[in-house]
């Protein structure tokens, strides 16, 4: 009798333990933007997008549309609630004219429980997307 107790009390306390070892997933990306030196560029806009890869065109019905801005160190930091295939844009405007902006976009895949790192290099070209 004390054994039956003592196997139900195991059951109980080792499936109590498996529920609460539990956690969500995370998916988290890093955007760090720098110049052709490698110094990183404060004040550059980002927008994550779901983008078609052949045509630069934005998926209908997407619902990723993040923007911020990077802080000093050049980074900027986002953090999703699912996986997903995401193009990442940079655009700053050219400080000498103004009608020219230095851009990248780079595409990443968003993993479960990483922090995934994308590193965008300025370029001078005609951005589109920045307009």
């Amino acid at each position: 009798m004390i054994l039956t107790k003592m196997h139900r009390f195991i059951l109980v306390l080792s499936v109590f333990f498996f529920v609460q070892c539990y956690t969500d997933p995370f998916f988290e990306l890093t955007v760090t933007v720098i110049d052709s030196e490698m110094n990183p560029v404060p004040g550059a806009i980002i927008k994550i997008e779901v983008v078609d890869i052949d045509n630069g065109t934005l998926v209908e019905g997407s619902v990723i549309d993040l923007e911020s801005t990077t802080g000093s160190s050049g980074s900027s930091f986002f953090s999703f609630e699912n996986k997903a295939f995401v193009t990442a844009r940079a655009c700053i405007m050219n400080p000498t004219l103004d009608t020219q902006f230095f851009c990248k976009e780079g595409f990443i895949y968003l993993e479960a429980d990483m922090n995934k790192n994308l590193t965008l290099m300025l370029e001078s070209d005609s951005c589109l997307y920045c307009f």
